[in-house]
């Protein structure tokens, strides 16, 4: 998978998961850091990514979150296929971690 920020998405601002409101502090960093499933840190290359992430949809507690948000995740890498910039892939995969963990714990303190 390749991914590039030429065509008009937000550099900064752009969360794997669409749609989501994850807080961050005043320099645009995730409040959490910490990784919602072991193996977070080995996560280096797009696919990789997509299975990490697939796993983490599967903890949530209702098949109806985990359908949305595999869903959010399945349209998030068709928009970022087209990046090639090895930055730029490393900066999304770091943000779609920290914004997988934020979202297993909101869950996890529902429960």
């Amino acid at each position: 998978m390749t991914m590039s920020s030429s065509h008009g998405r937000e550099e900064e601002g752009s969360l794997m998961l669409k749609g989501l409101l994850v807080p961050r502090d005043q320099e645009g960093q995730r409040v959490s850091q910490m990784a919602p499933l072991p193996g977070a840190e080995l996560v280096q290359r797009p696919l990789q990514l997509y299975r990490y992430l697939m796993r983490c949809c599967r903890q949530l507690p209702a098949k109806g979150i985990q359908e949305h948000y595999r869903h959010a995740v399945r349209q998030s890498f068709r928009v970022h296929s087209d990046e090639d910039n090895p930055e730029r892939i490393q900066h999304i995969i770091k943000r779609a971690i920290e914004d997988a963990d934020w979202i297993m714990n909101k869950y996890k303190k529902q429960n």
